[in-house]
């Protein structure tokens, strides 16, 4: 078994002992968690069509093909939306962690990325 096996997929690699630690798992955990909720939304589509195109005309028990199909691939998008909403509260973590910290950080020399988001008149 790999150190990687070992230590589990949101597991940082060193340990989080300092701000900058900890804001490498945030963004790490963020798009892994992003990029796994893309391929299970994939993954749920191509299920979904691939049973339809098995299963097409047959009826069991009085559902469809297509109900059927959607029947599993909706717990698998389901899975991917969860996955989701575990980003967005990774994302908040960070962002209280930052505003909640950030006297710590100003003394240590931190200084926020800043935004490029902008109001224009």
């Amino acid at each position: 078994m790999s150190e990687a096996e070992r230590r589990g997929f949101l597991t940082p690699v060193a340990p989080i002992n300092n701000n900058k630690a900890l804001f490498e798992w945030f963004e790490q955990s963020r798009v892994l968690l992003h990029s796994g909720a893309l391929e299970l939304g994939i993954v749920s589509a191509e299920i979904d069509a691939q049973l339809r195109k098995v299963s097409r005309g047959i009826m069991v028990a009085g559902l469809s093909a297509r109900y059927r199909a959607h029947m599993v691939s909706r717990e698998i998008a389901h899975a991917g939306e969860a996955l989701t909403v575990a980003s967005r509260y990774i994302i908040t973590a960070s962002n209280k962690f930052e505003a909640a910290y950030m006297p710590e950080l100003a003394a240590a020399g931190y200084r926020p990325r800043p935004g490029t988001f902008e109001f224009k008149a």
